[in-house]
C-alpha cells in the first residue's frame, strides 16, 4: 500500500487522487513532481515572485509552493477538483492559489510572472498553445522550468520550448524523470496564434465540421470508435434531452442535433477546452436553427441539473493521464442510470478487450450488443436499476 505522503525538501503533504482508486500502489505525485520540488528546493526564490504553475495533475505543485503569490492553471476539471481537495487537506486556503481562466490566460493588470512551473502534458498542441499564452507574461529574468516523465519527453518538445520560449536544455535523468530549462528572450518573432483544428468528413448524407481546440481528444480526425458509434445514433423524434457525455469535440451530440431539431443537446466534459472544442463545433454547423444546447465542464454529470435525461452517447475514456482505468466508465455508466428516465437509453462505444457488460449489467436491468466489428462493441443499456 502506497503512503499518500510527499515528503520533499520544500514541504511535507498528504496527497490523494482524485478520482480515487482502488488501487492503493497509485500515487497522487510523480518522479517529476518530486524531482522539481527538490530542483525549487535548492533555488534561492524571492519572497514575493510571482509563480505561475501549469498542469498541476493533483495538487503536488500548488501546495507545495502556495507561500508564494501563486496562479494554476490546467485543463481538466478533475485536476483543479483534487487540488482544491489536497489544499483542504493540507489547511492551505483555498483562496492562496489564484485560478486561471482555463481556455486562454487572462492575466489581471497583464501582471508578469516571476517563475512558470510546467508539467509537460501528454500533446504538443496543448504545450505549444500554453507556451504561446505564457509568453507575454514573462518578466526579464523569469525562469521557466518544466517537469515530465523521460519517455514523455521528446526533441519535438524541446523544438516548442526553444522556438516560443528560448534556449533550453534538459537536466540528467533521475528515477526516470528529466527537468528542462528554459531561458526566456525578449523577441517573440517566431509566435504565431495558436488556431483551431478544422476537420470536415462526410458521412452518410450528412457534413460536419469539427473544431478541436489545442490537446483535445481526435481533434485532427474522427476517432474510430466514434465513427462505429455515429452509425447506431437512437432515432430521436420531438422534444426530448440528450447527453453527449465526455463529449471531446462533440461531433456525437451536434449529429444528433442535426438529425432532430427539436432535440435539446447537453455536451459536458472535464476537459475546459473540450467543452469549447464542442461549442464551437455545434455552432459552425447549424446551417439552421436547432434545438436548445448546454456546454458544461463537469466530472460526469456532477452538477447537471435536476432534468431526467432520454439519452445517452458515451465514448468513455479509459484513461487518466498514464494509468489505465474502468472507474471513469463505471462512474459514468452508474450517474447515467440515476439520471436516465425510467425508459431512457445509454449508447456506448468501446474497444473489444474492455470489460463493460458486467458493469453496465449492475446499472441497467437491459444490456445488449447492436454493433459487433473486429474493433469495437456498441452497447445499449435501458431500464436503469434504481
Amino acid at each position: 500500500m502506497s503512503n499518500p505522503s510527499l515528503d520533499s525538501q520544500l514541504n511535507g503533504l498528504t496527497l490523494h487522487r482524485y478520482p480515487q482508486s482502488k488501487d492503493q500502489s497509485l500515487r497522487a505525485w510523480s518522479a517529476a513532481d518530486e524531482y522539481l520540488l527538490d530542483h525549487l528546493a535548492e533555488e534561492i526564490i524571492p519572497k514575493n515572485s510571482r509563480i505561475l504553475i501549469i498542469n498541476d495533475q493533483f495538487g503536488a505543485l500548488s501546495c507545495s509552493l502556495s507561500r508564494y503569490p501563486c496562479s494554476t492553471w490546467t485543463d481538466s476539471f478533475l485536476s483543479k477538483t483534487a487540488i482544491e481537495k489536497n489544499l483542504n487537506l493540507n489547511d492551505i486556503e483555498s483562496a492562496d492559489i489564484d485560478f486561471i481562466n482555463q481556455c486562454n490566460l487572462s492575466i489581471p493588470n497583464n501582471r508578469l510572472f516571476d517563475l512558470i512551473v510546467i508539467r509537460v502534458p501528454k500533446h504538443n498542441s496543448l504545450l505549444e498553445f500554453q507556451l504561446a499564452e505564457i509568453k507575454p507574461f514573462l518578466s526579464r529574468n523569469c525562469k521557466v522550468i518544466s517537469a515530465g516523465m523521460s519517455k514523455d519527453i521528446h526533441k519535438s518538445n524541446l523544438k516548442l520550448f526553444e522556438r516560443i520560449i528560448g534556449p533550453t536544455k534538459t537536466s540528467l535523468a533521475r528515477k526516470k524523470a528529466r527537468l528542462i530549462f528554459s531561458e526566456v528572450l525578449e523577441r517573440n518573432d517566431n509566435i504565431n496564434e495558436i488556431r483551431p483544428m478544422e476537420t470536415s468528413f462526410q458521412l452518410s448524407k450528412q457534413r460536419l465540421n469539427i473544431i478541436g481546440m489545442p490537446g483535445v481528444f481526435s481533434r485532427k480526425e474522427l476517432d474510430i470508435g466514434s465513427r462505429v458509434l455515429l452509425d447506431h445514433l437512437p432515432e430521436t423524434r420531438g422534444k426530448c434531452r440528450l447527453v453527449d457525455l465526455g463529449c471531446g469535440t462533440g461531433v456525437l451530440g451536434t449529429l444528433a442535433a442535426k438529425q432532430n431539431q427539436q432535440l435539446e443537446v447537453t455536451f459536458t466534459d472535464e476537459s475546459y477546452l473540450a467543452v469549447e472544442s464542442a461549442r464551437r463545433t455545434f455552432h459552425f454547423n447549424r446551417t439552421e436553427e436547432l434545438a436548445e444546447a448546454h456546454f458544461i465542464v463537469t466530472d460526469v454529470l456532477d452538477g447537471l441539473n435536476n432534468h431526467s435525461y432520454d439519452y445517452v452517447l458515451c465514448n468513455p475514456p479509459f484513461h487518466q493521464q498514464n494509468v489505465q482505468t474502468l472507474s471513469i466508465a463505471n462512474k459514468m455508466f452508474k450517474e447515467s442510470a440515476k439520471k436516465l428516465t425510467d425508459d431512457g437509453e445509454l449508447y456506448v462505444v468501446a474497444n473489444r478487450h474492455l470489460k463493460y457488460r458486467p458493469m453496465l449489467s449492475s446499472f441497467f436491468k437491459q444490456v445488449e450488443i447492436i454493433s459487433n466489428d473486429s474493433k469495437f462493441i456498441v452497447w445499449r443499456a435501458c431500464i436503469p436499476k434504481r
